[in-house]
């Protein structure tokens, strides 16, 4: 908590010394998220560390948020990536976004959330129906963790998918999480 508070002012400082640059995209990794979405680690913060992962949430919500206020009149979009891990193509994380999707979307205030969705791992695109109109989610279907490439029909359908929970103007694509696998 203390380092989170402590992070908390040098991020916000860099988004300052961004935005007064022009910068018009910030994106922030947020892998501390995955956390509170897998089972294996919402046990392990309760009973290894004594953290209650409601709390620990709302707590990470809340340094973001500082993160990101009183950063004056600009145009630029902040977005967050919830990230699952990418080394080697391995993953620490897994589980639906549903037991942090309706605090998340709703209370964090960024524009834009990156969303892994590469396989079945994340869960069903339905924790999707708690994003407000006024926000976009990047939909991270196109994957860097295998060799095979997704077929034009697949990533189709699965877009498809997603817009019965969120209307198709407020989705986009992208890798699920970068390029370094």
């Amino acid at each position: 908590s203390e380092f989170l508070w402590d992070a908390a002012s040098i991020i916000k400082s860099e988004i300052e010394m961004m935005l007064a640059d022009g910068v018009n995209y910030i994106q922030i990794d947020g892998p501390r998220y995955s956390y509170f979405l897998d089972p294996k680690w919402q046990h392990f913060l309760r009973q290894d560390m004594g953290i209650d992962p409601n709390d620990a949430l709302q707590e990470a919500i809340a340094v973001d948020n500082y993160c990101f206020s009183d950063l004056g009149n600009h145009h630029a979009t902040i977005a967050l990536h919830v990230c699952r891990g990418n080394h080697r193509s391995q993953w620490y994380a897994e589980g639906s976004y549903e037991p942090i999707a309706e605090r998340l979307f709703n209370e964090l205030n960024v524009g834009a959330f990156l969303l892994e969705y590469d396989c079945d791992r994340a869960g069903t695109f339905e924790p999707l129906r708690f994003v407000p109109r006024n926000k976009r989610v990047v939909l991270g279907l196109v994957s860097s963790k295998f060799p095979a490439l997704e077929t034009q029909r697949e990533v189709t359908q699965r877009i498809e998918e997603a817009s019965r929970y969120l209307p198709l103007e407020n989705l986009a694509l992208s890798p699920q999480c970068g390029f370094a696998s």
